[in-house]
């Protein structure tokens, strides 16, 4: 179109010029490169503390990596409900029937959670020889810990569930007595009740129930905990870290007096059974065998997470960084920081992944001139916020910049032989970027690696002249030339070779 253009309206030589000229001094057409979105992060080489979720526009997002349950000698079983399992995370408790169905859309740990939809059948889990639910187990300390999600809080929704029997004698008669655990919503709180678990030694049998306090919200986390300390006799409900409910199982009720441990019938034990009519959603349900002080609360046990991108290669020495925009969401008063690094060279004097060499920046900020590299690497660092239940997403990063193109090679080169000489010639290359001329020689065609010229060894530096006599030459001998400009990048970027011309040097000029 330009062509059609300057055909139809005549200009003088002189305008001409003066357009080609500020054409040549116009910035190049930005370029993006773009993480995230359809790359879905494939250019991070380091997530430390960083995970990718299912995020915005159906791709991923980076956020920060929940922490969760980690097994140890205490623990009885672990189910983490991040992905469907046959065993739970100790490979002992084995789920029977139906397995969890899980959701990543929304967890309290880890990646997903385990959806209720209010089915009565639950999810069953059959305890190994010798666990504590075993028939005929016997507690000392104990712990039962999980996060929950309830979504309609409608009473009689069983959370955790377990029955059994022994057989008793009385009067000479045997009899089965029946036991079970059971934890339940009533009245929009969480319910702890144990029919025939706790025994005196050499006597009968106690109820114990522990009913919360708080009445719990619809629609949100809570971290629930019952501590069972068998020298003491404490039964402890904590909500969220918080004591909820206390019951000394002793025949005094008080600190003093015989101690009352759990211990299952040898007759009959059921499986374990979770979320048997209830709606919502459960996480980390831990059951461990010793009284847990310490319950891990935070959703994100790190302080940050650092996500850093490989060396992103922009093509051209001195390019111009425009800006680099991000698109993210920071919930709460959860972060995120970026910094980069950049450089003209890799690997030779400045040496990218130095910690102390990041810089900062705000993202979609106009960096003007002040950064310009070919090669630029980037880093992210997510933070939670202040209760470490929230994590900022990441869903892209985008480098916008300019190409700091190499000039256009030279064009008219014209080679006038001589006695012992070469002269070359060549048109001026309009760029105003354009520094100087490079001059390739040798004696065989695109093969410059010539050497015993007056001016050296090639290429020649001719600096901003356009024309260069090269002595020094066996007369009789055939050249092959070619010219390259340079422009005043730092490292310089060379064009290409203009074209390739020869011409053999004779006694018979003068």
């Amino acid at each position: 179109m330009y062509r059609t253009m300057v055909r139809k309206q005549p200009c003088s030589g002189a305008l001409l010029l003066c357009l080609l000229l500020t054409a040549a001094s116009l910035p190049g057409l930005e370029k993006t490169i773009e993480l995230g979105r359809e790359g879905l992060w494939g250019d991070m080489v380091s997530l430390q503390g960083v995970t990718m979720l299912p995020g915005r526009w159906g791709f991923q997002d980076l956020a920060l990596t929940g922490g969760a349950y980690t097994p140890d000698s205490a623990t009885e079983f672990l189910l983490h409900f991040d992905s469907p399992a046959s065993t739970d995370a100790t490979g002992t408790y084995t789920i029977t029937g139906n397995g969890p169905t899980t959701s990543g859309s929304l967890s309290a740990m880890g990646g997903a959670s385990a959806a209720f939809t209010g089915s009565r059948q639950g999810i069953s889990l059959r305890a190994p020889a010798g666990g504590m639910f075993s028939a005929g187990a016997v507690w000392g300390d104990f712990t039962v810990e999980l996060w929950l999600y309830p979504a309609t809080m409608s009473d009689g929704e069983n959370i955790i569930s377990w029955d059994g029997s022994e057989r008793s004698t009385s009067a000479g008669v045997s009899q089965l007595l029946s036991q079970s655990m059971r934890c339940f919503i009533r009245d929009r709180k969480l319910v702890w009740d144990f029919e025939n678990i706790f025994r005196f030694p050499g006597a009968g049998r106690v109820p114990v129930r522990l009913s919360g306090t708080r009445q719990l919200l619809p629609r949100t986390w809570h971290h629930h905990l019952l501590r069972f300390d068998s020298r003491e006799g404490l039964l402890e409900y904590r909500l969220d870290g918080l004591p909820e409910a206390i019951l000394h199982v002793t025949d005094t009720g008080h600190e003093t007096g015989t101690i009352a441990s759990p211990a299952l019938g040898s007759a009959f034990a059921g499986p374990l059974v979770l979320g048997a009519g209830f709606t919502g959603f459960m996480d980390e349900l831990r059951i461990s065998r010793r009284a847990v002080d310490d319950p891990v609360l935070s959703r994100f046990l790190g302080r940050t997470g650092v996500a850093t991108s490989r060396i992103i290669d922009l093509g051209y020495s001195a390019t111009r960084i425009a800006r680099i925009e991000s698109v993210a969401t920071t919930p709460s008063d959860s972060g995120i920081e970026f910094s980069y690094q950049a450089a003209d060279t890799w690997g030779g004097k400045r040496q990218l992944r130095n910690d102390t060499d990041w810089v900062p920046f705000v993202p979609g900020s106009d960096f003007g001139e002040t950064l310009k590299a070919r090669y630029i690497q980037l880093r992210v660092e997510l933070y939670p916020d202040g209760t470490r239940t929230q994590s900022p997403r990441l869903s892209s990063l985008r480098v916008v910049y300019e190409p700091n193109l190499p000039p256009a090679p030279p064009s008219g080169l014209v080679a006038t032989p001589g006695n012992g000489k070469v002269t070359l010639t060549w048109r001026k290359v309009n760029d105003l970027n354009v520094k100087g001329y490079l001059v390739f020689y040798g004696t065989s065609p695109h093969n410059y690696l010539g050497t015993g010229a007056a001016p050296g060894a090639s290429p020649v530096d001719a600096g901003s002249s356009t024309t260069l006599e090269i002595g020094g030459l066996s007369n009789g001998s055939l050249y092959y030339f070619a010219v390259a400009a340079y422009d005043t990048s730092d490292p310089r970027q060379q064009s290409e070779f203009s074209s390739e011309i020869s011409s053999r040097p004779s006694r018979i000029y003068k």
